[in-house]
C-alpha cells in the first residue's frame, strides 16, 4: 500500500477525471476495517442519509408555529361558544330548577374559566427565556392547565355532585316548566360544542403523523390546550346527551330521580376530565422524554456525517409544546478534522526553514484552529438538526471520545494502522474536495438561473 498523500494539485486532477464518475462515491466511504475511530461507523450514503430527512420530515406534515396557532384560535372559539352556552343554561336552570341543567350549567361555566387559564398559559409560555429562566418559559402553560385541571375536578365536579345529590334526596326540578326553551338550550349547546370539536379533530388530523393513528396521536398529545378543548368539548357533548336522557326520562315517567341522576352522571364526567388532564401535566412537568423516533432521526443525521464516529448518552426532555431540549455525547473524527486543516497547514509545516524553532508556535496555531474547525462543525450540525425538526431549540452536544485518555498517536505505532490513517486521511480529503466542487457548482447553477429570469 502506498504511503504517501495526495496534495492538492493530484486532488484536483483526480476530482477533474473522476467528479461524475459512479465509483467515486464508494471510494470515498471509509474504510470497515478502521481501527482507530474507536468505535463503529454507521455505512451511512449520501442518498441514504437524504432518504432518511425525507422519511422523517414526511412524518410530522405540519409545523409547530402552524399547530401553535390553530390551538390557540380553537382555544378561543371554544371560550366563545362557552360564553353563550353558559348564560343560556343558567337561564334555563332558573326557569326549570333542573338538577342535570344546573350541572351543566357549572359544566359550562368551569369550561369557560378553564379556557382562560389556557389562554394565560399560552401567552406566558410565548415568553422569551431570559437570565433567570434560561430554558423558556414552555412549561408554564403545564402549570396553568394544571391549575385548571384541578379546577375542573373540585369546583365543576364537586360543586355539581354536592347539589346533585341533594336534588336527589330533595327534588327541586320543576317539570311542567320544562318546555321548548330547555329544550332548545341543549340543542344550541350541542351544536355549538360540536362545532368547536369538529374543528379540534380537524387540527387533529392535520397535525397527525402519517405512521400513527388518530387514537395513537391523541394519547401522545403534548399540547395541554388542545388535549383541554378536546376532553371539554367531547365531555360537553355527552353532557348535554346525559341531560337530555335525564330530563326526557323525568318527564315520561314523571319522576325526577332520572333528573338527578343525570346531575350525577354529569359530575362524574367532570371528575374523569380534571383527572385526565392532571395527568397530562404531571408527565410534562416532570420532564418528558422526546419520542423515539425523533431522537432515532437525529441520531441518524449525525452518524451519516463524515465528522462523527459515534453517537452515545442522549438525553432529551420536552420543555413546552412546542419545544425540546437535546443533549449529547459525541465522538467526533480527528482525522476529519485533520483532512479540513491540510490545505492550509501542509506547507506551514513542510515549508518551514527552521521547522525545530517554529515547531511549538505551528502547534499552537494548530491546536486552535482544530478547535475552531469542531465549533464550525458543531453549529452546522445544530442548523441541520434544526433545519430538521425546529422544536429542537436547545442543543448540546458534547465532544466524548472513547479513547480520551490516551494520545492518538500511541496507537499508531505499527505501520499497517498508520498506512491505513493514510489511507483514511486520502479519503476524506477527497469527499472534502468533491463537496466544495458541488458547492460551487450550486452557486455557478444558481447564478445563472438568476441572470436568465433577470433576461426574462
Amino acid at each position: 500500500m502506498r504511503n504517501t498523500m495526495f496534495d492538492r494539485a493530484s486532488l484536483i486532477h483526480l476530482l477533474q477525471t473522476q467528479v461524475s464518475s459512479s465509483s467515486l462515491g464508494s471510494e470515498l466511504r471509509p474504510p470497515p476495517s478502521r481501527i482507530s475511530a474507536g468505535s463503529k461507523r454507521s455505512s451511512s450514503s449520501t442518498s441514504g442519509s437524504k432518504k432518511d430527512k425525507k422519511e422523517i420530515s414526511s412524518t410530522f406534515p405540519q409545523t409547530s408555529r402552524q399547530v401553535k396557532e390553530k390551538s390557540e384560535h380553537v382555544v378561543k372559539l371554544a371560550l366563545g361558544g362557552n360564553v353563550v352556552i353558559t348564560i343560556a343554561k343558567f337561564l334555563a336552570w332558573l326557569h326549570s330548577g333542573s338538577s342535570a341543567m344546573l350541572s351543566e350549567s357549572i359544566h359550562s361555566l368551569v369550561d369557560c374559566g378553564n379556557q382562560t387559564l389556557l389562554l394565560i398559559g399560552i401567552r406566558t409560555a410565548a415568553t422569551a427565556p431570559d437570565r433567570h429562566h434560561q430554558y423558556g418559559y414552555g412549561k408554564s402553560i403545564y402549570f396553568w392547565s394544571l391549575v385548571s385541571a384541578l379546577g375542573t375536578f373540585w369546583l365543576g365536579a364537586g360543586v355539581s355532585l354536592r347539589n346533585s345529590f341533594s336534588d336527589l334526596l330533595n327534588p327541586t326540578v320543576q317539570l311542567e316548566e320544562i318546555t321548548w326553551d330547555v329544550w332548545g338550550v341543549l340543542g344550541i349547546s350541542f351544536a355549538i360544542d360540536g362545532s368547536v370539536l369538529y374543528q379540534t379533530f380537524q387540527l387533529l388530523r392535520d397535525s397527525k403523523p402519517r405512521h400513527l393513528t388518530l387514537w395513537e396521536h391523541v394519547r401522545r398529545i403534548r399540547d395541554p390546550t388542545t388535549l383541554a378543548v378536546l376532553l371539554e368539548d367531547s365531555g360537553a357533548c355527552l353532557g348535554v346527551v346525559m341531560a337530555i336522557v335525564g330530563i326526557g326520562l323525568s318527564q315520561a315517567f314523571a319522576n325526577p330521580m332520572f333528573d338527578s341522576i343525570a346531575g350525577c352522571c354529569i359530575s362524574g364526567l367532570l371528575a374523569a376530565m380534571g383527572l385526565a388532564l392532571a395527568r397530562l401535566n404531571e408527565r410534562y412537568l416532570l420532564g418528558q422524554a422526546v419520542e423515539p423516533e425523533i431522537v432515532e432521526g437525529i441520531r441518524k443525521l449525525l452518524m451519516a456525517r463524515p465528522g462523527i464516529d459515534n453517537v452515545q448518552s442522549v438525553q432529551s426532555q420536552w420543555i413546552g409544546p412546542y419545544t425540546f431540549a437535546y443533549k449529547a455525547e459525541v465522538d467526533f473524527d480527528g482525522t476529519y478534522l485533520a483532512a479540513k486543516l491540510m490545505e492550509r497547514y501542509e506547507d506551514e509545516f513542510l515549508g518551514s526553514a527552521r521547522l525545530k524553532e517554529d515547531l511549538p508556535v505551528l502547534l499552537a496555531f494548530y491546536a486552535e484552529d482544530v478547535v475552531r474547525t469542531l465549533e464550525r462543525e458543531v453549529r452546522e450540525v445544530e442548523r441541520e438538526i434544526r433545519a430538521l425538526h425546529p422544536e429542537a431549540q436547545f442543543i448540546e452536544l458534547e465532544p466524548a471520545s472513547k479513547d480520551a485518555t490516551a494520545f492518538a498517536i500511541d496507537g499508531h505505532r505499527e505501520k499497517m494502522l498508520r498506512e491505513l490513517e493514510h489511507v483514511t486521511l486520502n479519503q476524506l480529503l477527497i469527499a472534502i474536495a468533491k463537496n466544495v466542487v458541488k458547492q460551487q457548482q450550486k452557486k455557478d447553477g444558481g447564478e445563472e438561473t438568476k441572470k436568465d429570469n433577470s433576461k426574462k
